[in-house]
């Protein structure tokens, strides 16, 4: 016999209360006393907490070793890294038009406003039903002769085929910018995202897997486009130039010396907090194997390790009694297993992006994208923080996930 579920009463397989899951960021006072506190009162005593510091500089060269790259620019935002990454791999100064970007329809909506900010167009093209990363032939088919570069995005942390885009960027004379908001540490054939195209943006927004609230990341091996990164960021300025010199138009996106310092600290931790999350991921998802309806994330071959900020499964509801999806949610909450949708819509349906369509219909192409529908009406989120706990943690959720089943298909 079923048990009765949560959301009808019923005891829940996890008492959030007495057993929360892993907070985020995973602050400590101990940690406050030995290694924050100490950094943020040199910056505050320093007198320079932006420009003249050393956090900034040091947090660059700390994150260019650890992505695998020569550069790395620190800015404020992850929308402003894409701003930035796609000015400076394309040269665009903003005034004038900067051709089309190839964009998957499965991202986060500063995916493509950031290429609209930089007055480029969007082609937005299908994705991989598997990996939930951008399809390599959807690519090949939406390109034209105003194509200028491809902006593949690794989803949830999983990389995408960065060898196949590779492949067709060469033969088009395309620039790759790696969107890597969501893909701290992961890895394609053993090297970091980030590394593997022109360029690459990161973010550092509160719930990212490295976080100080905002802030966002440039990474490239170009000292050309390290150039026009850096200008971009810093009103116009060279990398070790004169203060009063302005070789490049260029904005102020100048970051603050007290994110790197918190920054440089919460880096040393990221290795091993991606490790973690890849062991209970993969625990998880053999558990999940079992059971009829649900469908683990599928790595691909290429993928040496996932970031895994987001794990998205699929449902299907003929396992569970043909309960729709948005009940299968609710009740996995109520079970203790806090869990989404995602993604509501492809990104170019969504109610702002149409408007811009509509309106400026020579911005915006969008071309079939059946996987992504499906997506959007299959997927499930757990997020990062799930999975930086134990084994145990992740028997709570096949254990919430089983009795539903039961108490559906009873």
């Amino acid at each position: 016999m079923s048990r009765p579920l949560a959301i009808s009463g019923g005891t829940p397989v996890r008492n959030t209360e007495t057993h929360p899951w892993s907070s985020w960021p995973l602050n400590t006072a101990e940690e406050w006393a030995a290694k924050i506190a100490p950094r943020l009162r040199e910056v505050y005593l320093s007198g320079n907490e932006g420009s003249g510091g050393t956090m900034i500089d040091a947090f660059g060269e700390q994150y260019a070793r650890y992505s695998g790259t020569t550069y790395a620019i620190f800015m404020p935002h992850g929308t402003d890294a894409i701003s930035a990454a796609l000015a400076g791999a394309l040269d665009l100064d903003g005034f004038s038009d900067g051709g089309e970007i190839i964009v998957p329809n499965y991202t986060f909506v500063a995916t493509a406003s950031a290429v609209l900010e930089r007055r480029c167009t969007v082609a937005f093209v299908d994705i991989d039903a598997d990996t939930f990363t951008i399809s390599p032939s959807a690519v090949e088919a939406a390109i034209q002769p105003n194509t200028r570069a491809i902006l593949p995005v690794h989803l949830g942390g999983h990389p995408a085929d960065m060898g196949a885009l590779r492949e067709i960027a060469q033969r088009h004379d395309l620039a790759i910018i790696e969107d890597c908001a969501q893909a701290h540490g992961a890895e394609y054939q053993g090297k970091k995202v980030g590394s593997l195209g022109d360029v690459g943006a990161f973010s550092f927004q509160s719930s990212k897997n490295l976080t100080v609230g905002e802030g966002g990341m440039v990474t490239t091996d170009d000292k050309d486009i390290r150039a026009r990164v850096y200008a971009f960021m810093n009103v116009g300025r060279a990398p070790g130039g004169a203060r009063w010199e302005y070789p490049r138009l260029g904005w102020n996106y100048r970051p603050s010396e007290y994110l790197a310092a918190i920054l440089q600290v919460r880096l040393e931790l990221l290795e091993s907090q991606t490790d973690l999350r890849n062991r209970n991921a993969a625990y998880l998802s053999n558990a999940l194997e079992t059971i009829s309806g649900i469908t683990p994330p599928k790595l691909a071959p290429c993928v040496t390790k996932h970031g895994y900020h987001l794990y998205c499964l699929k449902y299907d509801s003929e396992g569970f009694g043909g309960k729709p999806r948005s009940e299968f949610v609710s009740a996995l909450t109520a079970e203790g297993v806090p869990c989404s949708i995602g993604y509501r819509s492809p990104l170019s349906a969504e109610p702002g992006m149409a408007r811009v369509a509509e309106k400026y219909p020579h911005l915006i192409r969008t071309l079939p994208s059946p996987n992504t529908e499906q997506v959007c009406e299959q997927s499930v989120w757990f997020f990062q923080n799930l999975f930086l706990g134990s084994q145990r943690d992740m028997d709570d959720i096949v254990t919430a996930i089983t009795k539903i089943q039961r108490a559906w298909t009873a």
